[in-house]
């Protein structure tokens, strides 16, 4: 067997062509590639999530806010595996497991006192402007809810919505004469009801509804437009009008209805209605809405809402936070575009 010496061993490749390799070449290479360590930095992700925020706020395009999300993921992420090496896995999974205790233990105890089962909720969409604002946290308790009581024989006959046009039966609709023409934009009868709305009043069940016409204002442009809604509900010959003391009530559709699709609904509530058996129902509206949720149908779907009974209701707002609930929506992707709506808002009648 040949045996060779250090000094004997074959050259590399570069070495049999006379090069040689360079560290500050390498360095300078290595100086080229991006350097992701900061994203290690909390106090970075931090200023990151401040910084996208308000980009997400001013622009509204829904890609900061998910960047944002994707953030906050990624900072608790840094502060869990920071704390395994600092006090190992054991100390932080049960230190993770403490927090989370207290947090159920603040959630029940502040559900106890505020008499609800969800003490606190976000707002997602604009149908409560400018009253109300897209990612407030609300605060919310669930002992009474303030609004005009009504007694009536039944609530089972309404939904279906027999439009008089000047006093003549004009059509049968579903829900209402705005979801009615929402599907029939170019008829005769449509284009009546939005250039005079006030010449259409609605009998649904034991309920007559009148319309007005609204201000729609924009407020990026400073403009105002002028569109049908909901002015005045008559109940046992007595008429109601929007009140703005009236509570604003967080309740949770039914399976069936057509606003089960976006979850808690967090409406005005506009009058309770109380039947011979002991029931109360709440009749509820948007401020930002132009109808009533019981009017909102939707022909393609099949889908309509009901009264809202007592007992759906999750309670009333006590407090609003401004920008605390946008974490909600950040962590919720679906929740993150901005729904329609949030450009405008509806004033005063004509």
């Amino acid at each position: 067997m040949v045996r060779m010496d250090k000094n004997e061993m074959p050259s590399s490749p570069s070495e049999k062509k006379g090069q040689h390799v360079n560290p500050s070449a390498i360095a300078k290479k290595d100086s080229l590639l991006p350097d992701i360590s900061i994203l290690k930095n909390p106090t970075f992700i931090y200023l990151l999530i401040v910084a996208l925020f308000i980009l997400y706020l001013v622009s509204g395009i829904w890609l900061f806010g998910l960047l944002i999300g994707i953030c906050i993921f990624w900072v608790v992420a840094l502060e869990f595996f920071s704390g395994t090496k600092q006090h190992g896995w054991k100390n932080e999974l049960k230190e993770t497991a403490i927090a989370l205790g207290l947090a159920l233990l603040l959630w029940f105890g502040a559900g106890f006192v505020l008499q609800t089962p969800s003490p606190l909720n976000a707002i997602v969409s604009c149908s409560m402007l400018p009253h109300v604002q897209r990612g407030d946290m609300v605060v919310l308790r669930g002992d009474r809810i303030e609004a005009p009581t009504e007694k009536v024989e039944s609530i089972a006959v309404i939904g279906s919505a027999e439009v008089y046009e000047n006093g003549k039966l004009a059509v049968i609709a579903k829900g209402s004469t705005y979801s009615y023409c929402a599907m029939r934009q170019t008829s005769e009868l449509c284009k009546r009801f939005v250039s005079s709305p006030q010449s259409f009043v609605e009998k649904n069940g034991p309920l007559a509804i009148g319309y007005g016409k609204c201000g729609i204002f924009y407020p990026k442009s400073g403009q105002t437009q002028y569109g049908p809604c909901v002015e005045w509900l008559e109940v046992n010959g007595r008429k109601h009008y929007e009140n703005l003391s009236n509570d604003v009530v967080v309740y949770q559709p039914n399976k069936e209805e057509y606003y089960s699709r976006v979850g808690d609904i967090i409406h005005r509530a506009f009058i309770k209605l109380q039947t011979p058996d002991g029931r109360e129902y709440f009749l509820t509206k948007g401020d930002n809405n132009p109808i009533f949720d019981i009017q909102v149908y939707d022909e393609v779907k099949g889908m309509g809402n009901k009264p809202v009974e007592v007992e759906r209701s999750k309670g009333r707002i006590l407090l609003a936070l401004p920008y605390v609930g946008y974490l909600k929506l950040f962590i919720s992707p679906q929740a993150i575009p901005t729904p329609e709506g949030c450009d405008r808002y509806f004033s005063e009648y004509q």
